[in-house]
């Protein structure tokens, strides 16, 4: 939007925004902008709204606050083991089965697609902190319920109706028809698709309800303490899995790639991690995450990564109050949708001359410009959103992010030596 400024019309009632100030004002927990239309394309059911499509806003402050406790520092103890856990299976793994003997050269080298292989973890550990059990993708080494596969045919399908609002009004009619209903709407019966792993839901539900069975610490459990009913937790279980399974492995993946294709930065990283295991600063097998966190450098380019490349690059269309705004010096008539450009806005002039390169260094500035360091958080921030809708999940993403860039590189599994 450098051409158009931070307020740009895309639509007969659409305008998009790349101002920080802008978005916070937006997103605030009293504005009078309302979720809009485009949040329907985010339903699962049209008949039981998540934590996401839900529009009323005291709607979702209450389902929100009862999800809400599952993030919490206790819960995200137990969850980091559950990182701890599976990370190190997933890096014992790789080790035995695809690391090349290039030092013996007695064989051929091997090729590993690690970015797939991210996925299969992440989706082992969001599973296991979801639900108690893992989905085994990291053991088939495969997607074994097409979890992957329907998270890239739901994206396109949520793409086209946030575009094309009415599809979803008709859709929403067509729900209240029992026969039609059963060939769009996803149900635990199928054999595919979200309904392939609502099913799976269902199951664990069964199991928590058996007395027979030793109930375990899971968000599942959690959400049903907390008088989530069972079927606004199967949605909610369906979106904490399609989180863990898409945006964190896609932010570790494009983490990991900036790193690698820029030497000098690797450099510097490989440096910092090489001088806290010899030291003794870190935790081994697997480093704590209270222990990356005090990693400067580590810290900065997972910021950086997040920064140019946000994992998510939807609109979350809010609609303008009544009465109208003025925006940038701009009357905007009430009814406008107005869509928020997370990308646009990770290049505001905050981060100085140079927002769309890959530069850690420049979050190292603590002394020199405390204020601005500040406001370039504050603005890297609103990624995962901002005040009453700001994601629950940031915390235990950043915990695995953090702890995979670390352990890829202890480990070896790296293309620099």
């Amino acid at each position: 939007m450098k051409k158009l400024g931070p307020l740009a019309r895309i639509g007969p009632n659409h305008v998009i925004t790349n101002d920080p100030e802008v978005t916070r004002k937006i997103l605030a927990v009293r504005s009078r902008y309302r979720r809009a239309r485009w949040f329907d394309a985010m339903s699962i059911d049209p008949h039981i709204r998540n934590i996401i499509s839900e529009k009323d806003s005291e709607k979702h402050n209450q389902l929100r606050s009862k999800l809400a406790s599952s993030y919490s520092s206790k819960a995200l103890a137990s969850a980091e083991n559950v990182v701890n856990e599976r990370m190190l299976d997933w890096l014992e793994r790789v080790k035995s089965q695809w690391m090349s003997d290039m030092e013996g050269g007695r064989g051929p080298s091997k090729t590993f697609d690690i970015g797939t292989r991210i996925q299969y973890l992440t989706i082992d550990i969001i599973s296991k902190i979801c639900l108690g059990v893992e989905f085994g993708y990291v053991a088939s080494d495969s997607d074994s319920l097409d979890l992957l596969e329907t998270i890239q045919r739901g994206s396109a399908a949520c793409q086209l109706f946030s575009l094309f609002l009415e599809m979803n009004t008709v859709m929403g009619y067509l729900a209240k028809i029992p026969f039609l209903a059963k060939l769009f709407i996803p149900s635990p019966a199928d054999r595919t698709g979200i309904g392939r792993v609502m099913g799976v839901i269902r199951r664990r539900l069964d199991e928590i309800e058996d007395p027979k069975k030793n109930s375990s610490n899971t968000m599942l459990e959690s959400f049903l303490d907390k008088g989530v009913s069972k079927e606004q937790v199967v949605g909610e279980m369906v979106i904490a899995l399609v989180g863990g399974a898409d945006t964190t492995p896609t932010s570790i993946q494009v983490t990991l790639l900036a790193i690698i294709l820029n030497p000098r930065v690797y450099g510097k990283l490989k440096r910092e991690i090489s001088d806290a295991v010899r030291r003794g600063i870190v935790s081994t097998p697997i480093i704590k995450s209270s222990e990356a966190k005090r990693l400067p450098y580590l810290q900065a380019c997972i910021l950086e990564g997040l920064r140019t490349f946000p994992p998510l690059a939807q609109l979350r269309e809010r609609e303008v109050p009544p009465e109208g705004d003025i925006i940038n010096g701009y009357h905007v008539p009430g009814g406008t949708f107005i869509g928020l450009n997370m990308w646009g806005t990770q290049l505001d002039p905050v981060f100085g001359e140079d927002p769309e390169v890959f530069r850690p260094e420049r979050w190292l500035i603590d002394d020199d410009d405390p204020r601005k360091l500040k406001e370039m958080h504050n603005t890297q921030d609103l990624i995962f959103s901002y005040g009453s809708t700001k994601c629950l999940g940031m915390t235990l993403a950043i915990m695995e992010i953090s702890k995979m860039v670390f352990e890829v590189r202890t480990n070896h599994l790296s293309w620099y030596p």
